[in-house]
């Protein structure tokens, strides 16, 4: 069998049957803070422990979670065709289900970086911009200090108002050569995804999974309602 390019963009949905929230399902609350004051530059500026505790939190608890039978899915898929992962997701479920091409859109809960990166918008008063990124194996804590400058480290997450790794000259390659696309997981009615499903709609093949989905933005889209567990086996299964 020929090898496809088939590119799969995932969001909270997917990861939601292994246990791990979702802002959108909790009220606009995350662990009862507002995302203000854990999800943006200027609650960490305001107070840095209480971003650090709540990341600290949920870096355990994606630990605890297991992949689902859509992550194990896409695995399956990954063996035989060329996979490519672009995911709003920050766990590490479908590396940890066996996919190794995954792109975090808003960064990995397993990773750190420096409060000064180039990438985060906190410059030192000299200008400097740091370029410190490493891999955790347990939580950031206060006191946990960069390496190359002596900011505080931080986790290596997108938060509101900074901007989304959305690689444009990768984008458009994958628009040229991917087969197929599959949504999955995501509303699809807010950025990056309402923009990522135009740029694909000209690929032949394309699947949308949602158990509510958005039709009048599916156009040309094969939609297959239900969650992703129960719809992307089936899919994978369709494909192989």
């Amino acid at each position: 069998m020929n090898k496809l390019t088939i590119v799969i963009f995932s969001g909270a949905g997917l990861s939601t049957e292994s246990g791990i929230p979702t802002f959108r399902d909790s009220g606009g609350l995350w662990e009862q803070h507002r995302v203000e004051d854990v999800a943006s530059p200027e609650g960490w500026l305001k107070n840095k422990k209480l971003v650090l505790d709540f990341y600290a939190q949920r870096f355990l608890k994606q630990l605890e979670c297991h992949p689902n039978p859509a992550h194990l899915a896409i695995a399956k898929l990954s063996e035989r065709h060329n996979v490519v992962n672009i995911t709003q997701n920050i766990d590490t479920l479908l590396e940890r289900a066996g996919n190794e091409n995954v792109w975090h859109l808003h960064g990995r809960i397993d990773f750190q970086k420096c409060e000064h990166h180039r990438s985060s918008g906190f410059l030192r008063d000299s200008g400097f911009e740091c370029d410190y990124q490493s891999f955790i194996t347990k939580p950031i804590q206060m006191g946990d200090l960069c390496p190359k400058c002596g900011g505080q480290l931080r986790p290596d997450i997108v938060w509101f108002g900074e901007p989304v790794d959305m690689r444009e000259n990768e984008l458009m390659k994958l628009k040229q050569s991917a087969d197929i696309f599959i949504g999955v997981g995501t509303s699809a009615q807010v950025y990056p995804a309402a923009g990522l499903l135009p740029m694909f709609r000209s690929i032949p093949k394309k699947y949308f999974i949602d158990p509510n989905p958005a039709y009048e933005m599916l156009e040309g889209y094969d939609v297959l309602k239900g969650s992703a567990s129960e719809q992307m086996p089936k899919l994978v299964e369709k494909l192989l």
